[in-house]
C-alpha cells in the first residue's frame, strides 16, 4: 500500500514539493521525497487492492456501519528511539492510519484523555461521504467514551 499512497501522493503533491523544497522535519523529508523519486511501476496491482479494500469495506460496514480501530497500535515512540525499532512502529502505524487514505472512507481520530501519561484515543470509519453522519457519531458517543476511559482507570488489573 505504501507504493500506492507514494504514487498518489507524487501526482497530487510531487510538482510542488519539487518546486517549493518545503523545510519537512527528520524522517518526514525522506518519505516525501522517497515517494516524488519513486518509479511509477506495478500501480495497477496496487489499484486492484484498493478496490478490493474498498469492496470489502463497504460490504462490513454497508450504510450505516462503523469500524472502530485503535489510532496507533501503541505508545508513541520515545525521542532518541533505536531506527529499527521506529520503523516497526512506523509501519504497524501505518498499517492503520492508511485504512481511511487508501480506502477513501472517512475517519475520525478520538482523543479521550491520558493513561498513566501517555495518550488515549480511538478511531472511527465509516463509508465514503458518510462524514456528517460520523460526526454526528461521534458527537453522540464522546462523552460516553471519555467516561469509560476514565472508569478504566482505576480498573485493578491496569
Amino acid at each position: 500500500m505504501r507504493t500506492l499512497l507514494r504514487h498518489e501522493f507524487k501526482n497530487n503533491h510531487g510538482e510542488w514539493v519539487i518546486t517549493v523544497r518545503p523545510d519537512l522535519g527528520p524522517g518526514i523529508s525522506e518519505r516525501v521525497w522517497e515517494a516524488v523519486r519513486a518509479a511509477d511501476e506495478n500501480t495497477g496491482v496496487y489499484h486492484s487492492v484498493k478496490s478490493e479494500l474498498c469492496a470489502a469495506l463497504t460490504e462490513l460496514l454497508g450504510d450505516a456501519g462503523v469500524l472502530a480501530i485503535p489510532t496507533v497500535p501503541g505508545p508513541p515512540p520515545k525521542l532518541q528511539m533505536d531506527p529499527a525499532t521506529l520503523e516497526t512502529f512506523r509501519a504497524r502505524a501505518f498499517s492503520l492510519l492508511s485504512i481511511a487514505g487508501v480506502s477513501g472512507f472517512c475517519k475520525v481520530n478520538i482523543p479521550l484523555g491520558m493513561y498513566k501519561d501517555l495518550p488515549v484515543s480511538v478511531s472511527l470509519l465509516a463509508k465514503h461521504g458518510s462524514d456528517g453522519f460520523l460526526l454526528s457519531l461521534v458527537e453522540t458517543l464522546y462523552a460516553t467514551l471519555k467516561e469509560q476511559v476514565e472508569s478504566l482507570k482505576s480498573h485493578p488489573c491496569l
